[in-house]
């Protein structure tokens, strides 16, 4: 009792980009995969339109992208372009 097990989710979301364009949100997402992939796997991004994307992956460590989520400098860009994501599927 008492052991929590690990949690490995499949989540697909929308990522809307109001600020920016899809390209902006790529350079910006790009830029912190390195830090992202310690926390997730089997990432796909799809281009939707200029202003939205669609992105699948498995999470391995949800403390660890929750916490790599709400960093100031993540929240920052994601604000400056915009940028709302709406899980579809989980």
């Amino acid at each position: 009792a008492g052991v929590m097990k690990e949690l490995i989710m499949n989540v697909v979301a929308n990522v809307k980009i109001a600020r920016g364009t899809f390209e902006e949100w790529t350079i910006f997402y790009n830029s912190y995969e390195t830090e992202r992939h310690k926390f997730i796997k089997d990432e796909q991004i799809e281009k939707v339109s200029e202003v939205m994307a669609k992105i699948s992956f498995t999470i391995t460590d949800m403390d660890g992208l929750t916490n790599l989520s709400s960093s100031p400098d993540i929240l920052k860009e994601e604000d400056r372009l915009g940028v709302t994501v709406e899980i579809i599927e989980e």
